[in-house]
């Protein structure tokens, strides 16, 4: 019964959702016009930073983004008015060792293609629950850098797992079906 004790359910259900809405509702998506926005446009994420530091991202499809070249670009705020660019082939994409950057831009390309959780702030922000409950508990490596949000590679396969273990140990049902829908999202980007 010691994983009830672990599982932080109010980060799960209510902080994080909360806190997705307050940071959307003041991200900018810089230089682009609002109607090459609404068309390239496939997510909005946040990443925590250091202390009450949060970085916003943007995912859109690249401008040479084709079915058969599947770039996504990911803009990430540094503040300042300051953003990083970074273009990630999804298909090189692989969920047992990826960057937190590498997985926006996936979880943002399967939602756009019909293919991600179909929760309402996106696979990116059910992700963001399972993590950070994963870093509670001490399956997950949050990191807090720029440079560590595009080069650490963790294991984003084996962290759902063990998290669904920990939420239906715990009846946590609902939970557990979301990293379900998660493992089914991946499994075709698993490679290797």
């Amino acid at each position: 019964m010691e994983m009830v004790n672990k599982i932080n359910v109010g980060l799960y259900t209510s902080e994080y959702r909360k806190t997705a809405v307050n940071q959307q509702e003041k991200f900018s998506v810089g230089e682009v016009n609002a109607s090459d926005a609404d068309e390239r446009l496939l997510g909005i994420g946040f990443l925590k930073g250091s202390g009450n530091m949060h970085y916003g991202m943007r995912a859109e499809y690249a401008e040479d983004y084709s079915e058969d070249n599947p770039i996504i670009t990911v803009r990430v705020q540094k503040g300042n008015g300051k953003a990083d660019e970074y273009n990630i082939d999804v298909r090189k994409v692989n969920p047992q060792t990826a960057s937190e950057i590498e997985m926006f831009a996936l979880c943002s390309y399967a939602d756009a293609n019909g293919t991600g959780t179909g929760e309402t702030f996106g696979s990116w922000q059910t992700l963001n629950y399972y993590r950070n409950n994963a870093a509670h508990n001490g399956y997950f490596e949050m990191t807090n850098t720029m440079d560590h949000f595009r080069s650490v590679k963790q294991d984003w396969i084996s962290m759902i797992g063990a998290m669904i273990g920990d939420y239906m140990g715990s009846g946590l049902f609902r939970q557990a079906m979301d990293g379900r829908m998660l493992l089914g999202m991946f499994s075709s980007f698993i490679h290797g």
